[in-house]
């Protein structure tokens, strides 16, 4: 597996697990993380797409694939929109959650690594994100972004980040 391959399976399948999950909308609304049930989420979309070599949670890893160290992360903001509740939420804290799981991925010996996060409400060109975007992207070699609706409406993208 590569870097597009992977970013083939998260746009393939775990983007429309993501879009048609009824309880993922509650979660958005109510700006309620779900990290663990990606994982859970990931692991099942490779597996149908024939890869079958994962471990969960290997050696603080969040998934384990072939020559692949994928970490995880969910990203709530406290952006305002329609239809989630307004909460004050840490979103500095977060990213540097994203860029905390970037080095110690990097300290790793795979060959290859990859971060995946969530990050929602939010529209991709929001400008007060886009200043936090540019912090992760520095840290990586290659970032993908998928843009996506909740069940609900509300607005989210999904990025994947090659460190190899």
């Amino acid at each position: 597996m590569n870097f597009s391959d992977l970013c083939k399976i998260v746009e393939d399948d775990l983007l429309k697990k993501i879009e048609k999950h009824s309880a993922l909308g509650i979660f958005s609304s109510q700006r309620a993380k779900f990290e663990g049930w990606l994982k859970v989420e990931l692991c099942e979309s490779l597996i149908r797409y024939n890869h079958n070599n994962i471990s969960p949670e290997k050696g603080r890893i969040d998934v384990v694939v072939e020559n692949w160290a994928i970490e995880l992360k969910t990203l709530n903001t406290n952006y305002r929109y329609s239809g989630a509740e307004n909460k004050h939420r840490p979103i500095t804290k977060n990213v540097m959650g994203v860029i905390e799981d970037i080095i110690a991925l990097n300290r790793t010996q795979y060959p290859y690594k990859a971060v995946l996060f969530v990050v929602f409400p939010l529209e991709y060109n929001k400008e007060e994100w886009q200043i936090h975007l540019s912090k992760i992207r520095q840290h990586l070699n290659d970032l993908v972004n998928y843009s996506f609706k909740f069940i609900n409406g509300l607005p989210g993208v999904l990025y994947v980040g090659d460190l190899s």
